[in-house]
């Protein structure tokens, strides 16, 4: 082998000024002054930590949001051991003799153990949802419950620490690695102020003093790095808290302070992913329900507990196609920066391209139990075993079924007591139509089982008309046949500890079978003929019928006949009264909507009277009293106004299928307990829920899709762009997966207006998706090179 010394020296000559040119590139960032850098999250990407709690005062310090595996229930996902233990576990409970006599005692014994660990994780989880959500006012805590966001950006890099659940749960983690790796230093020019993201803006301020805090944090970055103005680098929701923040300076400090304030003290507004005027996932996350990525741990009542307590999902909800943004709508109420006279205040707004929610047209039946007491003593009291719960069940039609929760009755309290117990099931819009789905109503009464529970047998002591009969029968069987009398015995006795054990485990399946039930009434000649009441509203015709129902003892064919061949007395009944009434779709706006459905109508809606006709008093209040008395604005001067900062850099991903709009349907039978068995189930059971039979129509067909009521832009979705020289194009596009795309490119109409005459650049990158952007090269690439860095 031949050697080359000249090669050998030129190639350690270059590594050597290789070297000494990386020694001088660190030298001189060690020289230059890096633009300091604040990061605010956005909705869900704070870690929440437990600073107190008297439900769970082990928890104290550790994360809420998000460590299931510390809080104790990360292994009842769906298709995990203990769920799957639970599931075998259920099914051997039914043939409790028989696992008793197997010869693997140890498994079973390792799978009590798993049992026991199940109803401690399961008791974990139902306290960690009592943590998250808030009360019912949407504002506060539950009582002995104080969660606050991590300080730092440890709050803001993974949501759960660890190897495996790191790459799952980075917000601004990718972002962290790229900046400190070019020579960024965390409390130095590098911060983030993370926020309790369930709250409204305005109780952030009175509760936490958040704005207060980020606006000293600005000032302390501003200082430490030479009097550099900070960029302000948000994601998702962050953005709206970031624009928040400008005119929170601007409200506290009035305009021209709070003008000169942010000229000195911000360098450029960062806006990554931002729904400007709102988006609408944030609607059906409160009429649906959000299980916050949490779909195998959480069941769909507690996602709705969850969607249904956050104040902050108002925040988010989308500016209306009804809605017009121009001066005259904002001139009465506007805040101090709007009486700006030198403001250039837009004409108009990027708006959807179509309604964000739509209602199927139903009419629909009230079935009531008015207030009332059911005594049962008269069928109960003859049992060989007397029933401790009972349930009433109401059957519409052939196949619907309506049942009360269970009652707990005694021998001392034989009796149920009603209160306004209401079903309202959705039903077609006219009431021809309706009697025909339903024409016919029948009630029963039902215990938890598998058999008719066995009436008690009369002995020789009990006097009646078949005294003799039963005296001759005894003597027949006990003094001429005692061993096939005993053998009977026996084999009665053995086939009633089999029926109770089947009993048994029929009740543990919620089996149940009918001891007392009623004639078949028909609805269709009583609801439309002359029996009925008429009311007129501005709905249409209300048609009103009160119904009296007779229950009878279920009994067996041998029984009825042997009680019309001896003229006994008419079996036990009890009446009960039923309410049943009609009520018309209510008036809408007939609109073309892009929805079919043969012989099924739609009509379009706004969030304010889809959240009026799910009942939702609390969000209507909370939007009232909270947002738009806010003299900052948060759906308004915060939302669509431009912000009053110079330059604004925005970043977004587009062309991903993005939910634009959502298609409700009634409730296929919603149940609205007596006042005095009312739970939290009961309160939160939805009226209205996603129409998952809904299609669009041809023409919609082509530019969106629709999975499961869920409507989506997807990349062949026209959309009206607005180009830098404010002229307006029609391009194909649609948003980042969360965002739609007429949210996202709302910051285009602030080129040279606002009361900072607004500097805009917009980086779109292809095929990004909302969260995905942070841990995207081509993101990175534009940051570094904002930052002066690449």
């Amino acid at each position: 082998i031949n050697f080359d010394i000249s090669q050998i020296s030129k190639t350690s000559r270059a590594k050597n000024s290789e070297k000494s040119s990386s020694k001088t590139a660190k030298m001189k960032s060690r020289d230059k002054t890096l633009t300091p850098v604040l990061i605010i999250p956005g909705f869900m990407s704070s870690v929440l930590t437990v600073q107190s709690s008297s439900l769970q005062p082990s928890w104290k310090d550790q994360r809420l949001w998000l460590n299931i595996t510390a809080l104790g229930f990360s292994s009842i996902q769906s298709g995990g051991k203990l769920r799957r233990n639970e599931e075998i576990r259920s099914t051997r409970m039914l043939n409790a003799e028989r696992r008793c006599k197997s010869a693997k005692v140890s498994y079973d014994s390792a799978m009590e153990e798993m049992h026991v660990q199940y109803l401690k994780a399961v008791e974990s989880k139902n306290q960690w949802v009592e943590h998250m959500r808030l009360s019912d006012d949407m504002i506060s805590e539950k009582k002995g419950v104080v969660v606050r966001a991590l300080p730092g950006t440890a709050g803001v890099d993974y949501l759960s620490e660890g190897a495996l659940t790191e790459s799952m749960s980075y917000v601004f983690g990718p972002v962290l690695k790229l900046l400190r790796r070019v020579g960024y230093k965390d409390g130095v020019n590098l911060e983030a102020v993370p926020y309790d993201w369930r709250i409204p803006p305005s109780v952030l301020e009175t509760r936490d003093k958040y704005f207060t805090q980020t606006m000293q944090t600005i000032e302390r970055l501003y200082h430490f790095n030479k009097n550099t103005p900070v960029v302000i680098l948000c994601h998702s929701m962050g953005c709206k808290t970031a624009h928040y923040l400008f005119n929170f300076v601007v409200h506290n400090k009035g305009v021209k302070d709070g003008l000169q304030w942010l000229a000195k003290y911000i360098s450029c507004y960062v806006p990554v992913g931002a729904p400007h005027i709102g988006a609408p996932a944030s609607v059906r996350c409160i009429m649906d329900g959000d299980k916050m990525g949490l779909e195998a741990f959480l069941s769909d009542f507690e996602g709705l507990l969850l969607g249904r307590s956050l104040g902050s999902a108002p925040w988010l909800f989308p500016v209306e196609t009804s809605e017009t943004i121009n001066a005259s709508s904002i001139a009465s109420s506007s805040p101090a920066p709007l009486k700006n006279k030198s403001e250039t205040i837009p004409q108009t707004s990027q708006k959807a391209s179509m309604p964000t929610s739509f209602l199927r047209q139903e009419s629909s039946l009230h079935v009531t139990i008015p207030p009332q007491r059911l005594p049962l003593g008269s069928f109960l009291n003859d049992r060989d075993v007397y029933p401790t719960k009972v349930r009433l069940a109401i059957r519409l039609g052939k196949s619907l079924q309506m049942r009360t929760n269970y009652f707990t009755i005694t021998q001392k309290e034989p009796f149920i007591d009603f209160d306004n117990e209401t079903w309202i099931i959705p039903c077609p819009l006219d009431i021809e139509k309706t009697v025909h789905e339903y024409p016919s109503i029948q009630i029963c009464l039902e215990k938890p089982g598998a058999g008719l529970p066995k009436r008690r047998e009369k002995g020789i002591c009990d006097f009646d008309i078949l005294w003799p009969i039963r005296c001759a029968l005894c003597i027949v069987k006990w003094f001429l046949c005692c061993p096939c009398a005993l053998v009977a015995r026996v084999c009665s006795f053995m086939f009633s500890g089999a029926m109770k054990g089947v009993d048994a485990g029929a009740s543990a399946l919620g089996s149940c079978v009918p001891i007392v039930d009623s004639e078949l009434i028909r609805l269709n000649g009583a609801l439309l003929g002359k029996n009925s009441t008429s009311t007129d509203t501005e709905e249409g015709i209300d048609r009103k019928l009160n119904i009296v129902v007779t229950l009878m003892e279920r009994e067996s064919d041998n029984e009825l006949f042997f009680r019309q061949l001896l003229f006994w007395r008419h079996p036990p009944s009890e009446k009960i009264r039923l309410n049943v009434k009609w009520e018309p779709q209510s008036n809408s706006s007939m609109d073309p909507v892009p929805l079919w459905q043969k012989s099924i109508k739609f009509h379009a809606c706004d969030t304010k009277q889809l959240l009026n006709t799910e009942g939702m008093g609390r969000a209507l209040r909370l939007l009232k009293e909270t947002y738009e008395t806010d003299p900052v604005g948060p759906l308004t001067l915060s939302s669509w106004h431009p912000p009053p900062v110079k330059r604004i850099i925005s970043v977004y991903g587009i062309n991903q299928p993005t939910e634009v709009a959502a298609v409700y349907r009634r409730n296929p039978c919603k149940h609205i307990p007596s006042s005095n068995r009312k739970s939290d189930s009961s309160e939160l059971q939805p009226t209205f829920v996603l129409d998952c039979d809904a299609v669009l129509n041809k023409q919609a067909s082509a530019t969106h899709s629709i999975n499961r009521g869920i409507i989506l832009e997807t990349s062949k979705s026209p959309q009206t762009v607005i180009a830098a020289d404010g002229k307006t194009l029609t391009q194909l596009k649609s948003g980042d997966g969360t965002v739609p795309y007429w949210s996202l490119q709302h910051c285009r109409m602030w080129r040279g207006q606002g009361l900072a005459k607004c500097d805009v650049t917009v980086h779109e990158i292809d095929r990004a998706e909302h969260r995905a952007i942070l841990n995207d090269d081509r993101f990175h690439k534009i940051l570094l090179d904002l930052l002066g860095c690449s």
